[in-house]
């Protein structure tokens, strides 16, 4: 039988208040409208067996985000090896995981044909390059849930409505309001002339986080900082020397702004020669990673970010039981490899569908599974995951923390959370210092 075609929502509205409409509409344009499909569901699956489709960019410039999907993907087969129980039925399970290359047309299609020909019960996707997955998974039926950028920038380009969302879809993960506030805990109180210099790459994700009105800048401006923007640099730049120097005249300490590893470092070098040594540098992106930090040596030192999940966490997860530090002791230990903020993410996506499939009572019900994921509390290793709380249908906000990176006495970073007012649940290791230029 040919599943429902439901057709995509109308335009977006957004909350009434001011500033909250502001940060809302900023990160609309962070992804790319993934082309719709316009293909027929066939409901032919096997009544025993759930079928999980899985997406990400394996591969391509997105691939670093998803280091850790082989084995967080190997570990929930292996939990669910004896089967899934949903009521009185045990249900064989399989997941079906594609690589879409970091491409929005190779994951739109991938996502067609997982639901018209593998027929997947429940789809599960990382989507920072577009919501192509949701798109094709709210127009088919098929319940799905995603993850890995800001809620807006899933939203909005499907041009949903933050009070209405979708029939089908879900997302979990933090908004630009999110980031702002983390970045503004780790800056209140500490001894600075509250002059922030604003550095943010020109594209899609810099222009929405970095617009000085409607982004992460505004926000800043309106908690009275004051802020030094001369402009976007290029992708890939590595001269960073008029940004410092209108930054040295006006007394900038605080730096912030999203950058790729290799464009911190050369900031950061330039900085060096140039004799600028702001007293905090908060910033996206470059400082995700301990690769990326490690590769700036001593420089690392006293540098912060936001924090999406670390292995000091104190959660655990509903599929295997570990702790956040177990999952990420067994991830090293299997892959050899430092553990990286997806891993936690990315494995609480998965801890989300089952629990999704399990309060349905049904898992070969597309509407019972929707349905039961738009009402879901549950405990993940990455905290509570609660699709009815945030205020934005069909969105759990994820929490977020702010932190800063020290480099041990064997040149090994680590990553220690200093602020914790946007997620009290979550303990603060060490009082955030300001950088030390030596």
């Amino acid at each position: 039988m040919a599943g429902k075609m439901v057709t995509a929502p109308q335009t977006a509205t957004t909350p009434a208040d001011p500033g909250k409409r502001r940060l809302l509409k900023a990160a609309a344009a962070l992804a790319a409208t993934a082309t719709f499909g316009s293909y027929g569901r066939t409901w032919a699956a096997a009544t025993d067996k759930i079928r999980i489709g899985y997406i990400g960019p394996k591969t391509g410039p997105f691939a670093p985000f998803t280091e850790a999907d082989d084995f967080i993907i190997e570990q929930v087969r292996k939990s669910l090896a004896g089967g899934l129980k949903v009521g009185d039925k045990t249900y064989e399970v399989e997941i079906l995981a594609r690589d879409d290359q970091s491409s929005p047309d190779r994951q739109s299609n991938l996502a067609a044909e997982l639901i018209n020909k593998d027929n997947v019960d429940l789809m599960l996707a990382h989507v920072s390059i577009g919501p192509g997955v949701s798109q094709q998974c709210e127009l088919n039926g098929v319940p799905c849930i995603s993850t890995m950028t800001p809620w807006q920038a899933w939203m909005f380009p499907m041009k949903g409505e933050v009070s209405k969302g979708f029939k089908n879809v879900f997302h979990f993960f933090w908004g630009i309001e999110d980031i702002a506030d983390v970045y503004l805990d780790i800056w209140r109180g500490a001894s600075t002339n509250k002059v922030v210099g604003s550095v943010f790459s020109n594209d899609v994700p810099g222009n929405a986080m970095g617009d000085a009105k409607l982004g992460m800048p505004g926000a800043f401006a309106q908690a009275g900082y004051r802020i030094i923007d001369i402009g976007k640099f290029p992708v890939g730049a590595d001269d960073f020397s008029n940004y410092i120097q209108a930054f040295k005249k006006e007394n900038v300490e605080i730096v912030t702004g999203l950058f790729n590893p290799p464009e911190w470092a050369s900031f950061l070098n330039q900085s060096a020669q140039m004799g600028f040594k702001p007293k905090i540098c908060t910033i996206a992106k470059a400082l995700l990673f301990p690769g990326g930090v490690a590769a700036l040596g001593p420089r690392a030192e006293g540098m912060s970010t936001e924090i999406w999940w670390l292995p000091s966490y104190p959660f655990k997860s509903s599929l295997t039981g570990q702790s956040a530090a177990e999952l990420a002791s067994s991830y090293a230990s299997a892959t050899r490899k430092e553990w990286t903020q997806p891993l936690g993410v990315v494995h609480a996506l998965f801890e989300a569908g089952v629990q999704g499939l399990k309060l349905s009572r049904d898992p070969k019900a597309p509407g019972k599974v929707a349905d039961a994921i738009r009402g879901m509390r549950h405990d993940t290793v990455i905290g509570q995951l609660d699709f009815n709380a945030s205020g934005i249908r069909n969105v759990s906000k994820i929490r977020v923390v702010g932190g800063q990176w020290h480099v041990g006495a064997g040149g090994k970073p680590d990553l220690v959370i200093t602020n914790n007012s946007t997620a009290p649940e979550i303990p603060v290791q060490r009082k955030l210092d300001l950088i030390n230029w030596g």
